[in-house]
């Protein structure tokens, strides 16, 4: 293929200098001055030796010659300013052209003044052109971005929830008007909370990325995969019997089986539980779709994970009832045996990830299983919930990370070795004796309350928001600072910041990992730095996982961070006893 050469643009002439061109101009002016005294000396000349030389005939002369000289005057000041305005209308005509998009039109040279501003403003408009372009080339990726982000996951390139629920939509339309069947495959990966736990959210989030075409390519063109959830994928089968979902279901899972993640130099073995449930003229609704999809995963789940489970009503309730008892015990267990713990992630300013000892940390709940394996809190929290534990756990977390703290200003010979971060949930904030119990629990362990930290979603707070207000403002009145934790996550986050006395926010850990690469995360980041510093808040950043995502943070202005770049959750022991 022949590549041909574009003809460079000539520059144009280095400007004529000033008192060149006024020399030239005054040169122009003065020949034309000199025309109508031509005129006046010619028509005198000559209509004297015509008429004579008479006292009388000299006096017709003179006044005829005058007035040639005069209308030769206004002949030459009409050209003149033809002449002017044609030179401007063409410069004029030149710079739309160009600020239009097109190419510079070829323009005789002009007046020496007017020659050196075409020069000038042909280049203001090309250089406004040339902007103009580049700004619309943004504005262009801009909306299609925003385009691609409201149809799209923008980590792995599916599908995202609300573009499935349009497919559903579909799918149900056709479920009750015609009678036809369909399914959906509600996929979970298995023990994917052990990647990030161990090697950061960048190994959680390049796993979601590559195992999302493995997926894929077990489907059919016209299948729809989406990504729904932080590990957890759906896949929309249309018309299609209920043998023919378990098999497309059962293939996924065996392709994934048969992969293995390599991140650095380790190799994983990955497992994924599938739900499959049915959509007919007799599903009541997508709600009802995800609900059922999601019992039929966590079934598959608890029955040793790796599996294929297809919702039925009456077993997998039965199935449901058997695991909520089973989980029920576990956490009584937990609770009674000392099979909870905790581990704590500093908070540590970005620009100086290797602080030690940290200055303050987050409490994180864990549960110790059989085999050395810890849980997370998302396994049981759901359970806790339902049965009303979760004040029995929270007060559970609060005296064991006091007991913590008084060992460690024991260890360190100090009232004040830290401060401490512990989350509280919305069962906690309505309770009407938890204040009670804290002050109590703050003068035991001789814990100064200015040394303590809440931590509060949105969720939790709207379950009651007049009495989280009055908790809040009760216990911040003796000292205690309370975060809004997960901020940026709902679409209410700004609004929560006018009803809720907080003394800082933490970014939602979703935004934070994208700061690096997405212009929309970045400006959303900043847009949360911004409100919150003109508050008084302090924000501070969750999933700082790598140097380039704390730069920017650093850039924005945002200060404290956590995350595995700046240090990974440890046991009391690991974290303290060392320092």
């Amino acid at each position: 293929m022949t590549t041909t050469t574009p003809t460079p643009t000539p520059a144009p002439p280095a400007p004529t200098p000033r008192k060149e061109s006024l020399g030239r101009l005054a040169g122009r002016l003065f020949g034309l001055g000199l025309i109508p005294i031509a005129v006046f000396c010619a028509v005198f000349v000559f209509m004297r030796a015509a008429l004579g030389t008479s006292i009388e005939m000299q006096a017709w002369i003179f006044v005829t010659a005058l007035a040639a000289s005069v209308v030769s005057v206004a002949a030459l000041s009409r050209l003149a300013a033809r002449a002017v305005v044609g030179e401007v209308e063409a410069v004029s005509e030149a710079v739309r052209h160009v600020v239009s998009g097109g190419e510079q039109p070829p323009l005789p040279e002009l007046t020496p003044p007017l020659e050196n501003m075409k020069h000038e403003v042909l280049q203001l408009a090309q250089d406004f052109a040339a902007r103009q372009g580049r700004l619309q080339e943004k504005l262009d990726t801009a909306r299609q971005q925003i385009f691609f982000l409201t149809s799209h996951d923008p980590l792995t390139g599916l599908a995202n929830r609300k573009t499935l629920e349009e497919r559903l939509e579909m799918v149900m339309v056709t479920a009750k008007g015609q009678g036809s069947t369909h399914a959906l495959l509600y996929i979970d990966i298995d023990f994917f909370h052990r990647i990030n736990d161990s090697f950061g959210h960048l190994a959680g989030d390049e796993l979601l990325r590559r195992i999302a075409p493995l997926i894929q390519s077990c489907l059919r063109e016209d299948e729809v995969l989406a990504r729904i959830g932080g590990d957890e994928f759906a896949v929309v089968l249309e018309n299609v019997s209920a043998e023919y979902a378990m098999e497309a279901a059962t293939r996924i899972r065996d392709a994934v089986q048969g992969w293995q993640f390599e991140w650095t130099d380790k190799a994983f073995q990955v497992g994924v539980s599938i739900g499959v449930v049915a959509i007919t003229r007799l599903t009541p609704g997508i709600a009802a779709i995800f609900s059922e999809a999601d019992t039929a995963c966590f079934t598959a789940k608890e029955q040793g994970r790796n599996r294929v489970f297809a919702f039925h009503d009456a077993s997998t309730t039965q199935y449901m009832r058997q695991t909520s008892r089973g989980w029920l015990k576990r956490i009584n267990d937990a609770l009674a045996e000392g099979a909870f713990t905790l581990l704590y992630q500093p908070i540590l300013p970005i620009d100086s990830p290797n602080k030690l000892p940290p200055g303050r940390v987050e409490a994180l709940l864990r549960m110790s299983d059989t085999g050395g394996e810890l849980i997370l809190p998302m396994s049981f929290i759901p359970v806790a919930e339902r049965y009303d534990l979760m004040r029995t756990i929270d007060r559970w977390v609060i005296e064991r990370a006091f007991g913590d703290y008084r060992r460690l200003a024991k260890h360190r010979g100090t009232p004040n070795p830290a401060e401490f971060s512990i989350n509280l949930s919305g069962h906690t904030l309505s309770s009407p004796d938890f204040a009670e119990f804290l002050q109590e629990k703050l003068a035991h362990f001789n814990v100064p309350p200015q040394a303590l930290y809440f931590e509060i979603t949105e969720t939790a707070a709207i379950a009651s928001v007049e009495r989280a207000r009055a908790l809040i403002e009760s216990l911040r009145a003796i000292g205690v600072r309370f975060y809004l934790d997960d901020f940026g996550s709902g679409l209410s986050s700004f609004n929560y910041l006018k009803h809720f006395p907080v003394d800082g926010i933490k970014i939602d850990g979703l935004f934070v990992k994208g700061v690096a690469k997405s212009y929309l995360d970045y400006a959303l980041v900043e847009s949360i730095q911004k409100i919150g510093t003109s508050l008084g808040l302090q924000t501070v950043a969750e999933y700082v996982e790598n140097e380039e995502i704390a730069k920017k943070l650093i850039q924005i202005g945002i200060t404290w961070g956590q995350g595995f770049y700046l240090s990974p959750p440890r046991p009391w022991e690991a974290l303290f006893d060392a320092a």
